[in-house]
């Protein structure tokens, strides 16, 4: 006796589809929401209360628009003798520190990527196992070296920590083994010498990477306070991490003038994603392809 077979309507099938679909869909959209609440709301409470008075930053209930809206908080600041320096120094140590870094990390990882000497494999290893120290615990032999070479309080105590860092040589090893052998050894076939070959053939194919290293460097030392801390003595080498503490005193801080400092601290890295996220997220989705 043959079976039955009840066939489901292929219209009832894809609606059945359609609706699981758009459930799971919503579900999403709605995590994302959350997160992105969460993570743009204290942004945005910290810029709107960059307007409002001293005598309103610390009302209860707290409200999220300034009454009344005032300027003098970013007017204060910049009239300020010391601010304008913060700034100033800030962009030297954040600018430097990305250009030197972009520079030395691309070149150690096109060496570590491309070329064949014998303890290769080591050095990548131990630049690896480098990420995994702790901080405080190189601080202060650092420390010792740029106080023994009499660099205190100068701009190349900030720099030279960070002129090569491990997780900006490990993206560039990643992306360099992803690239094609062929290019490079034409070029070498062709007389050219490992510098040009790198300058000229390999460093404009890893332009995604560069600027993901090169956004990650700025941002680090834009916002790094630990070490300045440390190495600066004076108000004018001061970095704006440090400047801002100027707003907190021994009995009261004034939170109105720390939040509107701080939005200078915040925008130029917004400014600075925002027109080069596209390299930057190519850049580092590309570096787990090769390993």
């Amino acid at each position: 006796m043959a079976q039955t077979q009840v066939q489901v309507p292929a219209k009832m099938t894809l609606f059945h589809r359609k609706r699981r679909f758009r459930l799971l869909d919503i579900i999403t959209y709605l995590l994302l929401g959350v997160f992105l609440c969460t993570s743009l709301a204290p942004f945005i409470f910290s810029f709107f209360s960059s307007f409002k008075t001293f005598a309103h930053i610390l009302d209860y209930p707290p409200s999220l628009f300034p009454n009344p809206w005032t300027w003098g908080n970013y007017a204060t600041i910049l009239r300020n003798g010391n601010f304008p320096r913060w700034l100033l120094n800030s962009f030297i140590f954040a600018g430097g520190t990305m250009i030197f870094n972009v520079l030395f990390s691309s070149m150690a990882g096109y060496a570590l990527a491309r070329m064949r000497f014998s303890g290769r494999r080591l050095i990548f290893l131990t630049t690896l196992a480098v990420m995994l120290i702790p901080l405080p615990i190189t601080m202060i032999p650092k420390f010792l070296m740029v106080s023994s070479l009499g660099l205190v309080n100068t701009y190349f105590a900030l720099l030279l920590p960070f002129m090569a860092q491990p997780f900006s040589v490990f993206i560039m090893v990643q992306f360099f083994k992803s690239l094609p052998r062929e290019m490079e050894e034409a070029a070498l076939i062709d007389g050219a010498s490992y510098y040009r070959t790198f300058f000229q053939i390999i460093l404009p194919l890893v332009k995604p990477a560069l600027i993901a290293v090169a956004i990650l460097s700025f941002q680090g030392a834009w916002n790094e306070f630990s070490w300045s801390l440390l190495v600066l003595n004076s108000p004018d080498m001061y970095t704006l991490p440090i400047g801002l503490l100027f707003f907190k005193g021994a009995h009261y801080t004034e939170y109105n003038l720390l939040l509107a400092g701080s939005m200078f601290n915040t925008i130029p890295l917004l400014v600075l994603f925002f027109i080069l996220q596209r390299y930057f997220i190519r850049g580092i989705a590309t570096v787990g392809l090769k390993g």
